[in-house]
């Protein structure tokens, strides 16, 4: 986690608010000091999303056009600006999904990832490429709406709008995932 007073690892909250406050003014250094300051978390985002390094940095440069053109729209008191702006590049993400369909979305998940999926007892029997392997296998829609809720914490009501499918269809998505990774696993370790 990060030092108590910093909001991203290298800023603390004085200097953001004083960074933002500048950007807002179009003032480059302040713009390009924002950039570095967050490019690794969005590239981190993005890249949970999106395989193809180009593909993550245009991401990564699309959603800081976005922010930089929507600050004045940023309001501390509503919330801190990193959970913000995070929003936005998810959002860039899901829009990068709906143009680039046809191509893989979610090429992978980290093994922090997969350790929520599975109980501290199964996750030690099982290897972390397996899982994987698993997670893999899983419909293109029923592992994209399984990331959304189970690791980027989206709601129901917020996975059918950014993927343009009703709750109802979202829930069954998470249950027939969380029910084939059951499966899947039971097939090759014998219980999950």
């Amino acid at each position: 986690m990060f030092p108590v007073g910093k909001v991203n690892g290298v800023l603390d909250k004085n200097e953001l608010r004083n960074i933002i406050f500048e950007s807002r003014k179009n003032d480059r250094l302040a713009q390009e000091k924002l950039y570095r300051s967050f490019f690794g978390l969005f590239y981190t985002i993005a890249k949970d999303y999106v395989a193809d390094k180009e593909l993550i940095i245009g991401i990564v440069n699309e959603a800081f056009l976005k922010i930089f053109m929507n600050l004045d729209a940023f309001d501390e008191k509503k919330g801190p600006f990193e959970g913000w702006s995070k929003r936005i590049v998810q959002n860039v993400c899901i829009d990068t999904y709906r143009k680039e369909k046809n191509k893989p979305f979610v090429d992978e998940i980290t093994d922090d990832e997969a350790q929520g999926y599975f109980s501290e007892q199964h996750h030690s029997k099982i290897f972390n490429e397996d899982i994987l392997l698993v997670f893999d296998k899983l419909p293109e829609t029923t592992r994209k709406v399984c990331k959304l809720f189970l690791i980027e914490g989206y709601s129901h009501k917020e996975i059918g709008e950014m993927m343009d499918i009703n709750e109802g269809t979202s829930r069954w998505h998470l249950m027939e995932g969380k029910k084939r990774l059951k499966d899947l696993l039971k097939d090759q370790y014998g219980s999950a």
